[in-house]
């Protein structure tokens, strides 16, 4: 097996408020693949930590709560050079971020934001939001009117913003001409979904993508300059067997003794890996073609061509009679992708040979078969850890606890303290005053009773002696006397007999 990655020349980012991950997935998959999206920002997924989800083709990253509310995701397409970044907990602004490596532009900051209608969004946390990255893409449902962005209207969230872009001259937003949320009649429609540009010098590109049954539309974001057809694409493939054998044959286990050894060995073990990566990764350069999962039918596709004129029209007039109409639309449109899903999986488990030479029907069955359990994430002192610095702090606070003496209930800290001030204290002043003296004996001998008490590997003795004890305290309570002399067993005489 081997990993295939690539830079981009061009970014095709999109956003969508979903309104729960799990109903949507099917919708969410056509449109991405149909689109040819390279990241897909997701808000409001209402998933939990517990919840498993994924997307066909992408990488998904998400950031969910502890109830069914709220929540963000990024999904990035599979084979493109992206890595994890940090963000930072904001009071009234859930992120989830990547960083993308492009082939023009360097690297570019795509975060995934949601800003819940009933706050107002707070200064400090756009702040935090522009400082993850030198050039950034903020894109989500913001909830904040203004008309600078293509609002109809205006709130308190809208006027904090302007006022932050007014202060920070590299950053500017961005909003469709076209209406994102449609208000479900209860609300007035608006552009609520926009893009928050940083140190973004390029030709950019927004515009609305009336798909899905949730109440937003997606919005498509297009940087630079799209590649003409028949373009090539850089791809790398490492081969893991001889990357391991690589490892074993260069790779020695020092003698590590003192902080600055580690260090060195840390070093040398960075340096192993990267040279036995490059010796088994080749590099190869191939025409790009897109990476699309299937055809939908003709009438799946003008079903969903109604449901987008539907929807513009529902948005336009605010008629309940256009907006049941939509919902109708809706309904069918989801009935159709599931169809269409299915007898594409009928097509595939019918053409999978039962030979006995074929091992796709057996890979096929143990797939099935096979109960996946989820990774469980990795907790740290203050909770889950999802950025690399803090999984390595969460793994170095585990190995020192397991590492550490082992503690018993009822030991006494005091008491060994004691133990060693007073050890310490009195060989010291003997070592100094006669370095050639013996220790003394009986000053050992009380020190090893504070350290260990003696335990009689024999008890039976001593329950035999306290018994005999107390019998001759009872027999002299009776008034026998015994005689001086040793060796005698009997009595001589009673007291007053």
């Amino acid at each position: 097996m081997g990993t295939c990655s690539r830079r981009p020349s061009f970014l095709r980012v999109a956003s969508w408020n979903i309104n729960s991950f799990t109903q949507g997935k099917r919708e969410l998959q056509e449109v991405v693949n149909r689109l040819d999206i390279d990241v897909m920002a997701i808000q409001e997924t209402l998933l939990i930590e517990a919840d498993r989800a994924s997307l066909p083709g992408y990488t998904l990253y998400r950031k969910e709560r502890q109830q069914r509310r709220g929540g963000v995701a990024l999904a990035v397409r599979r084979g493109i050079e992206h890595y994890s970044v940090h963000v930072p907990e904001m009071e009234t602004i859930e992120a989830i971020a990547v960083g993308i490596r492009t082939e023009r532009y360097g690297e570019i900051t795509v975060a995934s934001c949601y800003h819940p209608p009933n706050r107002t969004v707070e200064i400090q946390d756009l702040e935090a939001l522009m400082a993850i990255g030198p050039a950034l893409i903020a894109i989500g449902d913001f909830n904040a009117k203004a008309l600078d962005w293509n609002c109809l209207t205006q709130n308190y969230s809208g006027a904090e913003l302007r006022r932050f872009l007014a202060n920070n001259n590299d950053v500017h937003a961005v909003g469709p001409e076209e209406l994102t949320y449609d208000g479900l009649g209860r609300t007035r429609p608006d552009v609520l979904d926009i893009a928050l540009l940083k140190a973004i010098p390029l030709q950019v590109q927004l515009e609305v993508v009336y798909e899905g049954s949730s109440n937003h539309s997606p919005i498509l974001l297009t940087v630079g300059e799209p590649t003409p057809p028949g373009g090539t694409v850089t791809k790398r493939r490492t081969n893991w067997a001889q990357f391991r054998a690589e490892m074993q044959r260069n790779t020695a286990l020092p003698r590590i003794e003192t902080v600055d050894e580690l260090e060195a060995a840390v070093m040398t073990l960075q340096t192993d890996i990267h040279i036995a990566e490059a010796r088994s990764t080749t590099e190869t350069v191939e025409i790009f073609r897109q990476d699309y999962v299937g055809e939908l039918p003709h009438a799946t596709k003008l079903l969903i061509r109604e449901r987008r004129s539907a929807r513009r029209r529902s948005i336009r007039t605010g008629d309940p009679v256009d907006r049941n109409a939509l919902n109708q639309l809706s309904r069918r449109v989801r009935a159709a992708l599931d169809e269409h899903f299915n007898e594409r999986w009928r097509k595939h488990t019918e053409e999978i040979n039962e030979g006995a030479h074929d091992r796709d029907f057996w890979k096929l069955q143990k797939i099935l078969r096979t109960q996946r359990k989820p990774i469980p994430p990795i907790h740290g002192e203050r909770g889950i850890v999802r950025t690399n610095s803090e999984k390595a702090e969460a793994f170095s606070d585990s190995f020192e606890l397991q590492c550490r003496e082992n503690q018993l209930e009822n030991e006494d800290e005091d008491h060994e303290e004691e133990i060693e001030r007073r050890r310490g204290g009195g060989l010291r002043s003997r070592r100094s005053h006669d370095a050639q003296e013996t220790e003394d004996s009986t000053t050992r001998s009380r020190i090893t009773s504070w350290q260990h008490p003696p335990r009689d590997l024999n008890p039976g003795k001593q329950i035999v002696s306290r018994a005999k004890t107390k019998t001759k305290k009872r027999e002299d309570a009776k008034g026998w006397i015994y005689p001086e002399e040793k060796g005698a067993k009997a009595p001589l005489a009673r007291c007053g007999g």
